[in-house]
């Protein structure tokens, strides 16, 4: 059996796309962020320390405390993770 597709087949094919795509970081669909949950950090507190940190518990509206590997205890607002 041999396909023949033309060229305008085969950009519907691949141009295809779904509904909604993030262009960034902030375009991620958001979820609720809750309490000892590793979150991915959009700028690292230093240059030696992780790129991932722990919250540990919320403290103010939109904030969290959280522990960052190789750096400490910090207070995040949920801005500055995903």
């Amino acid at each position: 059996m041999k396909l023949d597709l033309v060229k305008q087949d085969l950009e519907k094919l691949y141009l295809r796309s779904p509904e909604w795509i993030p262009i960034s970081q902030q375009e991620i669909l958001w979820q609720e962020p809750e309490e000892n949950t590793w979150v991915q950090l959009l700028e690292q507190p230093s240059e030696y320390s992780a790129d991932q940190a722990l919250l540990l518990c919320k403290c103010g509206d939109r904030q969290w405390v959280a522990w960052v590997p190789e750096h400490g205890e910090v207070i995040l607002h949920e801005g500055q993770f995903y």
